[in-house]
């Protein structure tokens, strides 16, 4: 087991939820106007909630989205302004992020207490400077890691054309639901991945193709998809070590 340490300042880490009968989709990136409504959709035709850590370069463009999405009970958190590698940057510039991204969302419901934060790429989770800037930004806050991963920023760049899309999507999929880390577990997706890879073409397909395949495969294993939680208590050791 990895510990990291620090003088007291970690928050809490979240990775698994506490009811093994539900999992959290955690949806990176969005709101992009071409797969956001239908992944809603699917959302609502499977009975799904989910949360999305949403871009503010993306989110401000597609404001209408923004309230779509808490309109129809999910849950959105700022994921940063520009989908960069904020542990790199100044603590002013992650702050000066986190803080712009938020007052758009800010605009369609009440700030989260306590705020739920996945930096882009989840740069920082083990950087107790992060966890103290972040602290700063807000008290409460709790950083959200998760389990399985779908693993799609890797899914267009092996499709050729897009009949291959669905048997790809497929592929992760089923190991998905093979995994043992499932039940309870936070998944992560993304709304078209923010990355200069090849498959561009493909983003939005697969993005689609992925969520509804996703949903099928949960909802034949009787597992509910809900949103992320508020995190449980903190133990008071867990400021000073983070496993």
């Amino acid at each position: 087991m990895r510990i990291s340490w620090s003088l007291g300042v970690w928050r809490p880490a979240m990775r698994t939820l506490p009811d093994p009968a539900t999992v959290a989709v955690t949806v990176d990136d969005a709101p992009m106007p071409d797969t956001m409504p239908a992944m809603l959709d699917l959302l609502d035709r499977f009975g799904a909630k989910a949360t999305f850590f949403m871009s503010g370069c993306r989110a401000v463009a597609a404001d209408d989205l923004v309230a779509e999405t808490v309109r129809r009970g999910h849950a959105v958190y700022a994921h940063g302004w520009d989908h960069v590698r904020l542990d790199r940057e100044t603590p002013a510039r992650l702050i000066e992020d986190m803080a712009r991204c938020e007052a758009l969302l800010a605009r369609h419901r009440p700030t989260p207490v306590p705020y739920l934060v996945r930096l882009p790429y989840n740069g920082g989770w083990r950087n107790s400077r992060v966890h103290r800037t972040l602290a700063c930004w807000q008290q409460g806050c709790a950083v959200v890691h998760w389990g399985p991963s779908t693993e799609d920023h890797m899914i267009s760049t092996r499709c050729a054309s897009e009949a291959e899309v669905e048997p790809e999507c497929r592929r992760e999929v089923d190991r998905l639901m093979a995994d043992p880390r499932l039940p309870g577990g936070i998944i992560l997706m993304h709304d078209q991945p923010i990355n200069d890879r090849p498959g561009a073409a493909f983003k939005p397909a697969v993005t689609v193709t992925l969520m509804r395949l996703l949903l099928e495969g949960l909802a034949a294993k009787g597992l509910t998809s809900v949103v992320l939680p508020p995190p449980p208590p903190q133990a008071w050791w867990r400021r000073f070590a983070l496993t």
